[in-house]
């Protein structure tokens, strides 16, 4: 997958940076997206995340309580961000301790297992292959945090042909 991580400074505040994915060709983030496919049929939810997400910038960071965990591989640090436990909304997204997250897309839970869904398949894996990226430029040293861990420095656009290279 070729894509930039890009910081969503609408949304950044002073407790939490906050970043989406855009993909190479789209005009949108993935966060876009999903924000899109969501606002007509589960626009209360949505507006449950939105506000999260402000708290989150603003005034709390990103406390492990307003995630579900293991999302992903072991250690990669993808989580599910969600309005409430009783709801189904589901945004993943990769969270850097309180201070960074980056947002993928996301749905609608139905099934026990995101891996039983097709469109939560699809938007998990997409951040699963982003976090296994960015740990593969933090170990290269062609990417890094910030001291203060809000901000990614460095190169922040991916394409697959930098592998052939």
């Amino acid at each position: 997958m070729n894509y930039e991580i890009v910081e969503l400074s609408q949304l950044s505040g002073n407790y939490t940076t906050i970043y989406s994915i855009i993909v190479n060709g789209e005009t949108q983030s993935l966060f876009e997206n999903f924000i899109e496919e969501n606002k007509n049929k589960h626009r209360d939810e949505l507006i449950s995340i939105l506000d999260r997400l402000k708290v989150i910038a603003d005034e709390t960071g990103a406390r492990e309580g307003f995630f579900k965990h293991k999302e992903g591989k072991p250690g990669d640090l993808v989580c599910a961000l969600y309005d409430e436990p009783d709801r189904n909304l589901r945004l993943y997204c990769i969270r850097n301790g309180n201070v960074a997250i980056i947002l993928g897309g996301g749905g609608l839970k139905e099934v026990t297992a995101w891996q039983h869904d097709p469109k939560l398949s699809k938007e998990a894996n997409a951040m699963i292959e982003v976090s296994e990226d960015i740990f593969q430029r933090l170990k290269e040293g062609d990417l890094r945090w910030s001291p203060d861990g809000k901000k990614l420095i460095g190169n922040l656009n991916f394409s697959e042909d930098e592998e052939d290279e």
